[in-house]
């Protein structure tokens, strides 16, 4: 507001001066006028010495013309006495001063008509100029009258404009001590607003990140749209194949209300199943204890064993020799238990001959089992009562009780291999049962 007021303050000042500077251009040329009225009055001067030649030449002319009359009369009293001074040599001098005095008078005559011309002619435009200068000098008066009343009215204002611009200086230096106070304020509000716009930036670049986002986002929008159009065919094919299967919903219904029934029934089985599976594992883990003991007490058998067998390698237990024949029966001739007991009997080369089962490796197989009968049965010397006694000693690097136990070891692991395969079998088609009959 305040620089506005001294812009228009500034700017009329400077009309003023440009109409002062133009006023001063005017009054100079009206002082070159009057220089040129100086002229004028030279020119006044020429015609006052022109009227006074003139005065001087009708003073001349006079005398010339009472000369004339003067001369004339002398001629007449010279032409009346002619006939009397004829002879007289005086009368042809006057006549010639005559005669140059009338061409003198003529010549004057012719002067003054001239000049008289000449005076009329500047008269006339002595008053057609000064009636003009007058006309000028009026209006120029009047113009000079104005243009003074206009610099005083344009000095009151201008001395005016000089107040109030010192007022408005006051003003300008008032308003800048408050617009510095205000630029301050500003500085430290833009630097508050530069921190936010700082802020601002980074939401905006988070934003931004946003957006990428959300445009990745849009064009899988895009992309699950058109596959939704894709869609769209495949879902009225499907109403319609579901207005199919609707019906066979309904007869599926009734088979599952049934499968759910038989599935009540599987999952009491199953439960049974499950107990009879704790059953079994908590007998499993009995046995596997039981193992263990036996195991235990084998090792101690075989300690004893090996002691005894120092001094009974050349007799059998009969009880051995039968059990030997009855797993020999029960497994159809089974060539391990025939290699078994050719090897605890000790026969001969020619008795293996005769069974054919003569074998150059014996003794690969060793079973990890323990059979139900103890090893304490492996033992003592029977004489001559044994019905398999045999006096040939086993020709091998194991001894008997090693071979019995072998045997025994073997049956034991291949009992327990039997039991574990039927246990397995058992439980894999109760579970085949209850997935079918749940599906």
């Amino acid at each position: 507001m305040v620089a506005t007021t001294m812009e228009e303050l500034h700017k009329e000042l400077s009309e003023k001066k440009a109409e002062l500077r133009c006023l001063q251009d005017e009054l100079s040329t009206r002082d070159n006028e009057r220089a040129s009225d100086g002229s004028l009055q030279s020119l006044r001067s020429m015609v006052m010495a022109l009227q006074k030649e003139n005065s001087d030449l009708k003073i001349a002319k006079g005398s010339l013309y009472e000369e004339l009359v003067n001369m004339e009369s002398t001629t007449q009293k010279v032409d009346n006495s002619t006939s009397d001074v004829d002879n007289f040599s005086d009368v042809e001098k006057v006549k010639d001063e005559m005669a140059s005095l009338k061409k003198a008078l003529q010549g004057a005559f012719h002067e003054r008509d001239r000049a008289l011309q000449n005076l009329s002619r500047l008269k006339q435009h002595l008053l057609d100029k000064d009636l003009e200068d007058q006309e000028k000098m009026d209006e120029d008066s009047k113009v000079i009258e104005e243009l003074r009343a206009i610099c005083e009215q344009q000095r009151a204002h201008i001395v005016q404009l000089e107040r109030a611009l010192k007022v408005e200086m006051t003003k300008q230096e008032e308003s800048k001590k408050t617009i510095n106070d205000e630029r301050s304020r500003s500085n430290e509000q833009i630097e508050d607003l530069q921190y936010k716009l700082a802020n601002c930036m980074n939401a905006l670049e988070s934003k931004d990140q946003e957006l990428l986002n959300l445009q990745s986002a849009l064009g899988q929008y895009y992309a699950e749209s058109e596959a939704k159009e894709r869609l769209g065919d495949d879902l009225a094919m499907a109403r319609e194949a579901l207005a199919k299967l609707s019906e066979s919903l309904k007869v599926a219904n009734q088979g599952i209300e049934i499968s759910r029934r038989e599935k009540d029934e599987v999952v009491a089985k199953l439960s049974q199943a499950e107990k009879m599976l704790a059953d079994g594992k908590r007998s499993l883990q009995k046995l596997e204890d039981d193992n263990s003991r036996l195991r235990h007490a084998l090792e101690q058998s075989m300690t004893t064993v090996n002691r005894m067998s120092l001094d009974s390698d050349n007799s059998v237990d009969r009880r051995i020799v039968i059990k030997l024949l009855v797993t020999y029966f029960q497994r159809n001739h089974s060539k391990e238990v025939l290699d078994l007991m050719v090897r605890m009997l000790g026969f001969s080369e020619e008795d293996k001959q005769r069974i054919g089962s003569a074998q150059s490796n014996v003794g690969k197989v060793v079973v990890r089992g323990v059979l139900g009968l103890p090893g304490r049965l492996v033992g003592g010397l029977v004489g001559g009562n044994s019905a398999g006694k045999s006096t040939h000693a086993p020709q091998d690097n194991q001894s008997f009780a090693d071979l019995w136990v072998d045997f025994l070891l073997k049956e034991t692991e291949e009992r327990e291999k039997q039991k574990a395969s039927e246990a397995a079998a058992r439980l894999s088609h109760e579970e085949n049962q209850t997935t079918s009959r749940s599906a």
